[in-house]
Order: C-alpha cells, then sequence, then structure tokens
C-alpha cells in the first residue's frame, strides 16, 4: 500500500484536526438511514481521528471504528479516552477483516474517499471483504472521486493575493509533471492520479460514476443511489453520465 506511509506521518494526521463535522450528502444519508439505526451493529472504516464516529456511534447498538493508521488510531484513543460502551475503536485492514465473521454489520461505512488509497487490484478486495461482513439488507456507504471532474483540478483560481495566485501557478504545472494533461482521462472509467492531496504526497483514485454503479453491480449490491458532495441531494443516474462534475460523490447501496 504505497500511501499508508504518509496517512501515517504527523503532518497528515494533525491536518485532520479538529475536522468533526459531516460531509452534506452524510449528513442526507443519515437522515435516511435514522428511523433503521437503533438496533444496528455499525463498522466505521478509515476513521482517522473520529469525525463520523462522533455522529453515528450514539444512535446506533454496537459501533466499531477501524484504521489501518496506527497513528491515527492513537492520537483518537489519546484524545477521547472515555470510550463510551457501545463502541470498540481499533486496527484493522480492509482487504482482510477475518476478525469478523460473515454477515456481521447492518451498516458499513467508508467516509471520505478513504477506499481511493489503495491500488485497483486491493479496491476489489476491499468491497468483497466489504461485502462478505455486511448482513442482506444492510447499507454500505463511501465516498469515491469522480474522473468526470479531472479538468476541474487544472483550473487557476484568480483572487486572494498573489502568493495565492503563485501557488496556483504551482499546483497547475505540477499537476501536469505528475499526471499529464487532462485531455488523457476523458476515455477512461477510471485512473490514478496525484492530485495535489496533502502537497502532493497521495495517488488518488478517480472512477466515473456510471464505471462505479457497474463495480457495484457486478459485485451484487442493490438500490444504489448516488449524493452530491457539493449539495448533499440526490444525484439521479440519468444525470450521472458526463454533466456531473461533483469533486467526489457519495454512494448509498445495500448488501445482496
Amino acid at each position: 500500500m504505497p500511501n499508508k506511509d504518509s496517512w501515517d506521518s504527523l503532518y497528515t494526521v494533525k491536518s485532520y484536526e479538529g475536522d468533526y463535522e459531516l460531509q452534506k450528502p452524510e449528513i442526507t444519508i443519515l437522515e435516511i438511514l435514522k428511523d433503521t439505526l437503533k438496533g444496528c451493529r455499525m463498522l466505521d472504516i478509515g476513521i482517522g481521528l473520529g469525525r463520523t464516529t462522533h455522529h453515528f456511534a450514539p444512535l446506533v447498538k454496537e459501533y466499531i471504528g477501524m484504521d489501518y493508521s496506527f497513528r491515527m488510531i492513537n492520537t483518537y484513543q489519546k484524545t477521547f479516552p472515555d470510550t463510551p460502551k457501545n463502541v470498540s475503536i481499533r486496527l484493522g485492514d480492509v482487504r482482510l477483516m477475518q476478525e469478523f465473521q460473515s454477515n456481521s454489520f447492518d451498516v458499513v461505512l467508508f467516509s471520505f474517499n478513504g477506499i481511493d488509497y489503495i491500488s485497483q487490484e486491493d479496491r476489489l478486495l476491499a468491497l468483497e471483504e466489504i461485502k462478505r461482513v455486511g448482513r442482506k439488507g444492510g447499507h454500505f456507504i463511501f465516498s469515491t472521486h469522480n474522473l468526470q471532474y479531472v479538468d476541474n483540478l487544472y483550473s487557476i483560481k484568480f483572487g486572494n493575493g498573489l502568493k495565492y495566485f503563485l501557488y496556483q501557478c504551482y499546483r497547475y504545472l505540477r499537476l501536469f509533471y505528475e499526471n499529464g494533461g487532462p485531455g488523457k482521462y476523458r476515455n477512461k472509467d477510471f485512473a490514478f492520479l496525484n492530485d495535489g492531496a496533502h502537497h502532493f504526497q497521495f495517488q488518488t483514485f478517480y472512477i466515473k460514476p456510471l464505471a462505479q454503479i457497474a463495480q457495484l453491480q457486478n459485485l451484487g449490491f442493490k438500490n444504489i443511489r448516488l449524493f452530491s458532495v457539493k449539495t448533499g441531494d440526490e444525484i439521479e443516474k440519468s444525470q450521472s453520465n458526463g454533466a456531473n462534475k461533483d469533486s467526489w460523490i457519495y454512494y448509498l447501496c445495500e448488501f445482496p
């Protein structure tokens, strides 16, 4: 996992300190599911410093939070030493969750594009494992970067002074150096890009919405719904092909 050392770095951990707000589509999905959460067993993958823990853990019967960064988990436990009885926080790897039996969870959440920082091969392993531990009719929630946004990555934003403008120019040139131009991705269904996250530390997976829907359908997931990161509103599947330019999209689907 080439990104693992970067996730374990002190710089990355500190960049998530104080971030405990849900994103707009997470608020929408929580509203959709809130009446069913009370008796649920939930697995939250890639919890970082507990951004989603504070919102979901009080609503479910049992909550297990997992991350593969030791520094993230250690920092979370030091920051929040008094863990409620229904909450368990642990180190784990989504590709191989042998500590959990099949059909263990009513809800599985993999938020903030955590699935985009493993290889394409490992992504499929992760989705298979998530499907295995999920209960039939339960819900899987995750977000992933939208390849249809790629042109926007290369835009230069004006304003906020000369220093900001010069950084935008540097970022533009660095994107070309790392990835080539945006045109090379227009006919692809997915790609890895160094998009500048955390000062160009990460390779990030981008996928077109229709390709992501097809991937989920091939794995057997049902009732797939899409939500805009910009507005939190549901995206009609007919609007997801080409026209949608959200930087990433949230998916809500059911376990087979």
